[in-house]
């Protein structure tokens, strides 16, 4: 309210009152769903979350995936399901087509459990499962646990970890306390310098995480 008052007491605001709105024509206001980033129904279960946003000549172009960050599937996931809800091969007896709206891959590991794909595509029947879907291996972390305190040798400044993990499916992001590291394979190494507490993300292209908080000394 205070800098609100400073500027309408301005003489330029006291000639004119309020500012001409800067903004183009072409410029509107909107509101768009997230991940997707276009307008959805109320109730829509694909609008995880909606937010105002502007618009220029209200168009609403879909989340623009950065390149090497995503999967081949993307985040639109085409998918057939059955009375229970489970994922079933399109021909299946009483199949019904739905679109589901994942968040981009590079979101994962701080998203809410609800909220990552895992959860979000549902299970798949047994029965009559779609074609040429298998679930990932699970994946794991290799030379590093939970918990752990590594500690540097006499005479060493740093401390060199080298892990691997096994299983899950495709590449995997490998992140140090949310910065992304220069490694996209199964294995990373690790060179620390500074003591400190670190947690250690690995993500592939399933959707599958693995972490591990450590300490280093």
């Amino acid at each position: 309210n205070q800098v609100n008052n400073m500027l309408l007491a301005r003489p330029a605001m006291s000639r004119g009152g309020l500012p001409a709105d800067p903004r183009p024509s072409s410029v509107s206001a909107g509101t768009v769903c997230w991940p997707g980033g276009q307008n959805l129904p109320a109730g829509d279960a694909n609008c995880r979350r909606r937010l105002a946003t502007w618009l220029l000549d209200e168009s609403q172009p879909p989340t623009l995936l950065l390149p090497g960050q995503e999967g081949i599937r993307g985040i639109r996931f085409p998918v057939w399901l059955n009375e229970k809800g489970l994922r079933v091969a399109a021909d299946c007896p009483g199949a019904v087509e739905k679109s589901l709206d994942v968040w981009p891959l590079p979101l994962e590991p701080w998203l809410p459990a609800g909220e990552r794909r895992r959860v979000r595509l549902p299970a798949v029947s047994a029965a009559c499962p779609p074609v040429q879907t298998a679930d990932a291996a699970p994946l794991v972390l290799s030379g590093l646990r939970e918990g752990a305190v590594v500690k540097r040798l006499p005479g060493e400044q740093k401390v060199m970890l080298p892990l691997q993990t096994t299983g899950g499916e495709g590449r995997r992001w490998w992140f140090l306390n949310g910065e992304p590291l220069q490694a996209e394979g199964a294995g990373a190494t690790l060179n620390i310098d500074r003591p400190d507490r670190y947690q250690l993300v690995v993500m592939d292209e399933a959707g599958q995480i693995v972490a591990a908080n450590f300490t280093v000394q």
